[in-house]
């Protein structure tokens, strides 16, 4: 198995930096006041109730920001049902290889958010690669392996909480000021 492992993190990493030497976007660093959609990527927990996340939608929703989230389980099907801003995804909608299957991605890239946030403290394939197709002029994300992924990164222990690393966020997100 682990030559399959291998085989299929090759695919992956290879789809994920294509998709990052293709990629035309415009990128700037904003200040967070003037960022008015959001979209969170994230891995959802095995019961799908995603508290952590939740709160991080509630907080964001305070300060006027329209939110949107893609969250991965690792299961072969979801119970929950697809909403308009808040969609789950599963083992089911990726190919051999953990990459999102094209009717995945289409729908994930009709929409362009001014900020993305990857909440993954762990690189997942699925996930990945739906970052690395944001169009977003700005994306979030803990430090990454593939070059051009992410606008700005946060080193983060693979210990820490996802509120820590939210607070990390917001801290650095509310410290940028960018010259209008």
């Amino acid at each position: 198995m682990l030559i399959i492992d291998n085989i299929k993190r090759f695919l992956a990493e290879r789809s994920i930096n294509k998709v990052l030497s293709n990629q035309k976007r415009q990128t700037y660093f904003p200040d967070f006041k003037s960022i008015k959609s959001v979209l969170i990527l994230f891995k959802s927990d095995e019961e799908e109730k995603n508290d952590y996340i939740r709160n991080i939608i509630d907080d964001l929703k305070k300060q006027g920001k329209k939110i949107s989230v893609w969250g991965y389980l690792d299961k072969k099907e979801i119970e929950m049902p697809v909403m308009p801003d808040y969609r789950l995804f599963c083992n089911s909608d990726i190919t051999f290889y953990s990459i999102p299957k094209p009717q995945l991605t289409t729908e994930f890239t009709h929409v362009e958010y001014d900020m993305v946030i990857s909440m993954c403290k762990d690189d997942i394939f699925s996930l990945d690669y739906l970052f690395a197709q944001a169009r977003s002029p700005f994306k979030v994300s803990k430090v990454k392996p593939y070059k051009g992924i992410a606008d700005f990164m946060i080193q983060v222990d693979e210990t820490a909480e996802h509120d820590f690393f939210y607070k990390q966020i917001m801290h650095y997100m509310n410290s940028i000021q960018s010259k209008s």
